[in-house]
């Protein structure tokens, strides 16, 4: 079979990192690192604002980047996220429109958390409010099931017992290939909130994903 030469489209250009002096750099490196030590979500799971050539790089930890920040002009900020070598796009704005973005993600892009800081609505709170203002489980206990968040998985209280020190949480997806889900079992345990995922076949109630971690002596399905 002959190749034969086809004349694709060219990526576009990544966008440039605008220089900007020193000064503002620094005032902005302040201004996102005060937004996270103030955010109920971020302060949480952030360890570090790193300013870097030009570009701000949010870090869950030393070797774990949540987002990158870069200035395209004065008032222009582009939002992004690590994807594999590469980043991917999310937002253009303004500084407050970028951090908002960040902050409010639903989706899994970021953490998944944004209904914590979201305006409340009529109806049933979300899993997640319910999870933290409720049971008082902490934010970064609430953010470990990221690999679920990232896929889209949205949380569900499948059950809570009578002391609740337990709860039973289902992560669905649904498209058009059908459903696909994870179970993890949200527990206090000497004072302490910690999250285990749970195998499939004993992800029915508390009390069988609680008889399985107890025979693993509470090594999670991770």
């Amino acid at each position: 079979m002959r190749w034969r030469y086809r004349d694709w489209p060219e990526r576009p250009p990544r966008p440039k990192v605008a220089k900007l002096p020193a000064e503002t750099l620094r005032q902005l490196h302040a201004r996102v690192t005060k937004f996270v030590q103030k955010s109920v979500i971020l302060s949480e799971l952030l360890g570090e604002v790193q300013l870097a050539r030009g570009r701000l790089y949010l870090w869950h930890q030393d070797d774990d980047l949540m987002a990158r920040i870069t200035p395209l002009g004065p008032r222009l900020l582009l939002l992004e996220s690590p994807r594999g070598n590469s980043w991917t796009e999310h937002k253009r704005g303004s500084l407050g429109t970028v951090l908002r973005v960040l902050e409010r993600d639903t989706r899994g892009t970021f953490h998944g958390l944004g209904s914590l800081v979201a305006k409340p609505r009529q109806g049933e709170p979300s899993a997640q409010v319910i999870l933290h203002r409720d049971l008082k489980i902490p934010v970064r206990v609430l953010a470990e099931p990221r690999y679920w968040y990232s896929m889209h998985r949205r949380p569900a209280i499948v059950e809570v017992n009578d002391t609740k020190d337990r709860v039973l949480v289902r992560f669905v997806a649904s498209g058009i290939s059908g459903s696909f889900h994870g179970t993890c079992l949200y527990a206090l345990r000497d004072g302490e909130w910690g999250c285990y995922t749970i195998k499939p076949s004993a992800s029915q109630t508390i009390a069988s994903a609680e008889q399985w971690l107890d025979k693993r002596k509470w090594e999670d399905w991770g």
